[in-house]
């Protein structure tokens, strides 16, 4: 029976030092957390330079509008008409008729893209036609159906520039039009606007 007391006192003393123990260690480990935030007070008499952690607002740079990525195609990768496109490029179309075939291609939530592969094809070997026609796919100014190509006026001034230079004299309205809209972003603080009117020729 005496023996049973003194077991059941041991058990309680090791269970009361253990707690005892536990929360000490908690409560150190808890303070120490805190303690990081509260700032260290120095000798009044020592000098530091303090260096500032962030930039100051004149120093930042501009914002630059978030460039939205082109719309997802509503349409099957093999959809008719950009299967017709693929086929024809595979089979070695000449610009004039990668042209024609863009015209001719039916109404089709795909109809866009499919005509952009034949005309970027013909325009990258020197058709003027398609280079203006590439050029309004990028033209924000411009109306026409472009599919999932997104809108650049950079890259549409250069592929105007190319139809002007290959003949194409009606592109001069659209850049007439393309200028006036760059002007407007580069007056509303537009980087890439005023650095597209440095280099218009």
């Amino acid at each position: 029976m005496a023996n049973s007391s003194k077991n059941r006192f041991w058990i309680l003393f090791t269970t009361i030092i253990l707690g005892v123990s536990i929360i000490t260690v908690g409560g150190y480990l808890i303070w120490k957390e805190t303690d990081k935030s509260v700032p260290i007070k120095s000798d009044p008499t020592e000098q530091k330079t303090v260096k500032p952690t962030l930039p100051r607002m004149a120093n930042l740079p501009e914002k630059k509008a978030p460039i939205k990525p082109p719309p997802p195609p509503s349409y099957q990768p093999d959809a008719p008409a950009i299967e017709q496109a693929r086929k024809s490029l595979r089979e070695g179309i000449t610009a004039d008729d990668a042209v024609a075939l863009a015209k001719s291609l039916p109404e089709s939530p795909e109809r866009a893209d499919a005509a952009f592969l034949l005309l970027e094809y013909a325009a990258d070997t020197g058709n003027a036609e398609a280079a203006e026609f590439v050029a309004r796919y990028y033209d924000p100014t411009d109306e026409t159906p472009s599919g999932t190509i997104r809108k650049n006026p950079e890259i549409a001034y250069e592929w105007y520039m190319k139809a002007l230079v290959g003949g194409q004299k009606d592109v001069q309205k659209q850049l007439v039009k393309l200028r006036q809209w760059v002007e407007v972003q580069a007056k509303q603080g537009s980087k890439e606007a005023r650095q597209l009117l440095q280099n218009w020729r």
